[in-house]
């Protein structure tokens, strides 16, 4: 047997409890100030569209009577309740931040479709001829920072941004084959407001856009 990790959360939201994509019984498994909600499995799950259906609906159930949550990415088994422990209690202090900064809040999307020559990108990498180190170092922080600053960059997408800004907790931007996905966390109670206010935005700006949630803060979790 293994568990199979769908979400964590703080202790005292260990009533959140529920059934697994094939049933079992979850757990709570508490390592310091961090709980881990698991099933047991004989097996690691395959990604098929149906468990991918039925993982999301455990964890919306889940996120609906917890506070704060950490959706697992679909699939994370540990081999035994010590692998587990080990992972929660090595990863305390980063886990519980994330738990503070997505508590009462959920994660709005926004999908845009990107015009031709609209990703550029990252900066060509700095060349090899030696200098001083200083110097390369702040070239390449420089160079970070434009890389960053292009992939916030949609066209026609200030408005939109400007509209949600007063519910904005976090931004995460994520392109690729042509379309821009832009994940929000905001107060779960703002969500209609915010749907709203983006819609709005989109349609006097002239961008075309789509907007679904509120959802379980995946792109939030990072990767824990």
């Amino acid at each position: 047997m293994i568990l199979c990790v769908y979400a964590l959360t703080a202790p005292s939201s260990t009533r959140a409890i529920g059934r697994g994509i094939t049933g079992e019984r979850l757990r709570a498994i508490t390592a310091g100030r961090v709980t881990a909600l698991a099933g047991e499995l004989r097996r690691a799950p395959k990604p098929t569209m149906r468990n991918l259906r039925r993982y999301a609906a455990v964890v919306d159930a889940l996120a609906e009577r917890a506070p704060a949550i950490l959706p697992a990415r679909f699939g994370t088994c540990m081999t035994d309740l010590d692998e587990l422990t080990l992972v929660l209690r090595s990863r305390q202090d980063a886990l519980r931040r994330r738990l503070r900064a997505v508590r009462g809040r959920a994660q709005m999307t926004i999908r845009v479709v990107l015009g031709p020559g609209s990703d550029p990108g990252d900066d060509p990498s700095p060349g090899s001829d030696p200098g001083d180190e200083a110097t390369q170092g702040r070239q390449f922080l420089k160079q970070r920072a434009r890389s960053a600053a292009r992939a916030r960059e949609i066209p026609g997408f200030d408005p939109i941004r400007a509209a949600a800004k007063r519910w904005l907790k976090d931004e995460r931007i994520e392109k690729r084959s042509g379309v821009a996905t832009v994940n929000h966390l905001i107060p779960r109670s703002s969500a209609s407001a915010y749907r709203a206010a983006v819609e709005r935005a989109g349609a006097r700006a002239g961008v075309r856009l789509v907007v679904s949630g509120p959802h379980p803060p995946y792109a939030f979790a990072d990767n824990w």
